[in-house]
C-alpha cells in the first residue's frame, strides 16, 4: 500500500473514533512517505487520547515540514498557548496573520484572552 492509501484508511478510522486504529494507519503512511498532514491528524489523535507528550511531537514536526500551511500553524499555535508558551504562540500567529491577513480565527485567538 502507498502512503495515501494508508492514510486514507487512517481518516476512515479516525472518522469513526477509532483513534488507536487510524493512528496504526497514519505511522504506516509516514514510514512509507512522511507528510505533514498525516503528522497533523496524528497530533490530534494522540491528543484526543490524552498524550499530550506524542501530541506536541507529532504537532512539532508538522509545522516544521510546512509552516506556511494555516492551518496547521493555527494548531501549532494553541497547542503552545495551551501549555502554557504563549510568547510561542504569539508568534507564530503573527507570522501567520501577517502571510494571510484573512484568517479570521488566528486574529481572534491573538487578541482573545488566551494569550494575554
Amino acid at each position: 500500500m502507498d502512503a495515501y492509501e494508508l492514510y486514507g484508511l487512517g481518516r476512515e478510522e479516525y472518522d469513526k473514533g477509532n483513534y488507536s486504529a487510524a493512528i496504526g494507519y497514519f505511522e504506516r503512511s509516514n514510514l512509507v512517505d512522511e507528510h505533514y498532514k498525516t503528522y497533523e491528524m496524528l497530533f490530534r489523535c494522540w491528543k484526543i487520547l490524552g498524550e499530550r507528550e506524542k501530541a506536541k511531537a507529532c504537532i512539532e514536526r508538522a509545522y516544521e515540514l510546512n509552516p506556511y500551511n494555516d492551518k496547521t500553524a493555527f494548531e501549532y499555535a494553541e497547542f503552545h498557548a495551551e501549555a502554557g508558551d504563549k510568547e510561542t504562540a504569539r508568534a507564530v500567529l503573527k507570522k501567520l496573520i501577517e502571510r494571510n491577513p484573512t484568517y479570521k480565527k488566528a486574529a481572534q485567538y491573538l487578541t482573545g484572552s488566551e494569550l494575554q
